[in-house]
């Protein structure tokens, strides 16, 4: 038959003596600042040879779909097209949601223009716990 298992979880906060504002000084007073080279290192040899097996295949099929487009066609070839000639006619026609369009698009650039800011100031250190304050002080700056 079924067995069936009963599973719990318990939690007991304790309060601590340590203040909220200096909650990270045990992380952040270790002596270890070396940087690990081989593991950046290895992360862009990994990112270059990824976006260089993405490069050769985007190259390789569009090369060979120039040349296919490029060669004579015969009077059969010309009255049906495919592939990248049926973009001409799509390229100014309207949508048929011009709002949602408008909407998905304004949303997923205010988002990506978010995550760019957000990136900037975490590489400047801002975002960093050792610089409290560092952030408020730049937004108002």
């Amino acid at each position: 038959m079924f067995c069936v298992t009963v599973f719990t979880y318990d939690v007991v906060f304790k309060s601590s003596p340590v203040r909220w504002a200096s909650r990270w000084d045990t992380y952040l007073q270790t002596q270890d600042r070396e940087i690990h080279w081989f593991s950046v290192v290895n992360s862009m040899m990994i990112l270059l040879f990824l976006s260089g097996m993405v490069a050769m295949i985007m190259i390789r099929t569009l090369r060979r779909d120039i040349t296919q487009y490029n060669q004579l066609e015969t009077v059969e070839e010309t009255a049906e097209e495919t592939g990248w000639k049926l973009v001409h006619g799509d390229v100014f026609r309207p949508p048929p949601a011009p709002g949602a369009l408008s909407v998905c698009i304004g949303t997923g650039s205010q988002l990506l223009g978010m995550t760019f800011v957000t990136m900037v100031f975490a590489v400047l250190g801002f975002l960093s716990p050792a610089n409290r304050g560092g952030l408020m002080t730049v937004r108002i700056f």
